[in-house]
């Protein structure tokens, strides 16, 4: 997939199928919007394209979501949908006052040339969010396109929606989030060096600086780490390490301890899958009983992934 950052330039001799969207998770809602514009891509022998932004439009205004994916995690994820192209746009207070109207004349008609537009039940566009799936109906035959719009996902009796999967990751709920997601709730960050604390209990951690803003509770959860190509088994501490009083509540660290793993991962991004939480982040009397707790929650992790064969 090719990643452009910033507006498009016009494509010669194609009628592309675009999409629009925040696309934040890139849930099963997402996907099936996606699916449907590759689709209707692959009929017509032209590209496949989706148009996102680089931060939430409600950033410049306060009050913007904390978000599940980065702007790198969510390209990824795209990729892996089988787009031809992504383009980045930069959302900033000129694109925002930008009509619906303008909006869809620059961006689909102009730039893109699109034969195509696929939007989400919920996707809105343009100034104070006019445009829409039937925004664009309406204008179709001035803006000389065809617009398929793809209704809500529906998971456990709840429409996908990155607000929803938002709650239920809040909630701890990540069977649920999950199932919406399409893949476990995850961490991805970059592994930094800690204070070698897990190295002198006997259990080595990779320490996460995450990526994104969505935080999971703090406890600790039976793991998947991936890096690359690799993966490992593995125990996940989230939480401000309250034996050894390093941290205030707001520091909250990713701490992974890998089963079967030596040598260093350093400044390599490494995603770790949420898989089970196993209990609740407390402070210990002593180094020591801390130890045996990690012990116990090691044994655990591996009966689970045993019991599951994963």
């Amino acid at each position: 997939m090719i990643q452009i950052f910033g507006a498009p330039t016009p494509i010669q001799d194609k009628r592309p199928v675009v999409t629009l969207g925040m696309f934040d998770g890139v849930h099963v809602g997402h996907q099936a919007v996606i699916g449907k514009a590759i689709e209707l891509a692959h009929e017509s022998n032209q590209p496949a394209i989706a148009l996102t932004f680089d931060i939430h439009p409600r950033t410049l205004f306060g009050g913007a979501p904390a978000m599940i994916t980065s702007l790198e995690h969510r390209l990824t994820l795209l990729e892996k949908l089988g787009l031809d192209t992504t383009y980045v746009l930069c959302f900033d207070h000129e694109l925002a006052k930008c009509t619906a109207n303008d909006f869809a004349k620059t961006y689909f008609r102009d730039q893109l040339h699109a034969a195509k537009v696929v939007l989400g039940f919920s996707a809105h566009f343009g100034a104070n969010r006019e445009g829409d799936g039937e925004f664009l109906r309406k204008r179709s035959k001035q803006l000389d396109l065809d617009v398929f719009s793809v209704p809500a996902v529906v998971v456990d009796g709840e429409n996908a929606s990155s607000t929803a999967i938002r709650k239920a990751v809040g909630n701890g709920n990540l069977d649920h989030a999950r199932d919406m997601l399409g893949r476990p709730v995850s961490l991805r960050g970059t592994v930094v060096h800690g204070r070698g604390v897990g190295t002198t209990l006997g259990y080595p951690t990779l320490n996460i600086d995450p990526h994104h803003e969505l935080r999971p509770p703090t406890g600790v959860y039976i793991t998947r780490a991936v890096c690359g190509q690799s993966s490992w088994q593995s125990v996940t501490n989230i939480g401000t390490r309250p034996t050894f009083q390093a941290n205030t509540p707001n520091d909250i660290l990713a701490e992974t301890f890998l089963f079967d793993f030596s040598g260093e991962l350093y400044g390599q991004t490494v995603e770790i899958e949420l898989l089970k939480y196993l209990r609740g982040e407390k402070r210990f009397k002593s180094p020591e009983a801390l130890t045996a707790q990690i012990n116990h929650d090691v044994g655990s992790a591996k009966h689970f992934f045993t019991e599951h064969n994963i």
